[in-house]
């Protein structure tokens, strides 16, 4: 039977840090890039705005996400974690994978029905980040699970608070 933490590892082992930028990068360029689209079908920004929208999101994924995994890395020596700073980056990025589809599928909704999909999709895309990066905090904390909720948290409320000042700009 495969064991899903274990595979987990290794695939993280196995690749280089900078590749889950790619992952990150493009789940937070579609999300940011599906809030620039809403807003213009609305009418409250103008084409390049849109544009901005995903530029902005871009590199929101390659440098705020990544910059997060390693504040989590520092404040997991506390713990004593064991994992280097590389580990930590790489599944803090790759924990939005969930993201990156739900970006994809909205980016089709959008231009295929005309949908607003920064909501549906956008953030419910966000929100299926949580659980594994809950589960890669567990492993950086050794295995306490109640400060891995408490930090996947803050990122969480940090992620969406800053998307939602980034529409009112």
């Amino acid at each position: 039977m495969i064991s899903p933490k274990k595979t987990f590892n290794e695939g993280v082992n196995k690749t280089k840090w900078y590749f889950s930028l790619i992952v990150s990068g493009m789940a937070f360029g579609l999300f940011f890039l599906q809030t620039g689209m809403d807003l213009y079908k609305t009418g409250q920004k103008n084409i390049l705005f849109v544009i901005f929208s995903g530029i902005i999101g871009l590199g929101y994924g390659i440098i705020i996400i990544p910059f997060i995994g390693v504040l989590v890395w520092l404040f997991l020596k506390i713990f004593k974690s064991t994992k280097t700073i590389q580990w930590s980056i790489s599944t803090i990025c790759l924990s939005y994978s969930g993201g990156l589809i739900y970006g994809i599928l909205g980016i089709i909704f959008s231009l295929v029905f005309g949908w607003k999909t920064s909501i549906a999709f956008g953030v419910t895309g966000m929100l299926w980040a949580i659980r594994p990066m809950i589960l890669s905090v567990k492993e950086m904390a050794n295995g306490k699970l109640a400060i891995s909720v408490v930090i996947t948290t803050m990122i969480s409320v940090f992620v969406l608070v800053s998307w939602s000042l980034f529409g009112q700009i």
